[in-house]
């Protein structure tokens, strides 16, 4: 990581975050809704929309003057997009970003490496631990937690830690509805049992890296 923490991280619920740094803006899954209790107020303005798969809960990105980097299925459903396959990279708005495979109800499953003020981050969306893959040199790791609907539970969400081995660890994907109810620090503490560095950030929490 950069000793100058000039990158920005922002939890904005459920599995959406914004990342930025001098140059850029990025905003991953967004779900600004009234099917989403805790989503706050948002005024970001993202050069880059990134979703993962084309559930409900990840998708509220109409309203941004954005490019909308998103896998096949969504093809044709924004204005300006970047399709993108499971292994693929593309330089896209000067970001570096390469699409990674994931296993969920979904058409089209996936998450993001992607490069940003010289830290490297990782978004797993919505996952089981099978489809965890390892990943190099991550500094940065968006992981679900909460199980249901289905995605990994906590102790999936450990033995997922063991094959990124990330330098820290921000959970997601908790919370939202009684269905993915999950406490984050018991993630963290047994994370760090483990040999892991976890942070949680609070909803509209930010931290530096």
């Amino acid at each position: 990581m950069q000793e100058d923490l000039s990158v920005k991280v922002t939890y904005l619920s459920h599995a959406c975050f914004e990342v930025k740094d001098v140059d850029h803006t990025l905003l991953i899954d967004p779900f600004f809704s009234d099917r989403n209790p805790m989503a706050p107020a948002y005024t970001g303005k993202p050069d880059i929309v990134l979703i993962t798969h084309e559930h409900f809960d990840h998708i509220t990105a109409e309203r941004f003057n954005a490019m909308i980097v998103a896998p096949p299925p969504m093809a044709g459903k924004f204005k300006r997009m970047t399709v993108m396959k499971h292994g693929q990279s593309k330089l896209v708005e000067g970001v570096s970003i390469t699409m990674i495979g994931a296993t969920h109800k979904s058409e089209y499953p996936s998450g993001y490496v992607f490069e940003l003020g010289g830290v490297r981050f990782a978004h797993l969306g919505d996952t089981h631990l099978d489809g965890v893959q390892p990943l190099q040199n991550i500094d940065v790791l968006f992981i679900p937690i909460g199980g249901g609907f289905p995605t990994m539970n906590i102790a999936d969400a450990v033995r997922a830690l063991d094959i990124v081995n990330p330098n820290v660890a921000i959970p997601m994907h908790f919370n939202t509805w009684s269905q993915i109810k999950a406490d984050p620090n018991e993630f963290k503490r047994r994370a760090e049992d483990a040999g892991h560095k976890v942070t949680v950030l609070p909803i509209g929490g930010s931290a530096n890296f």
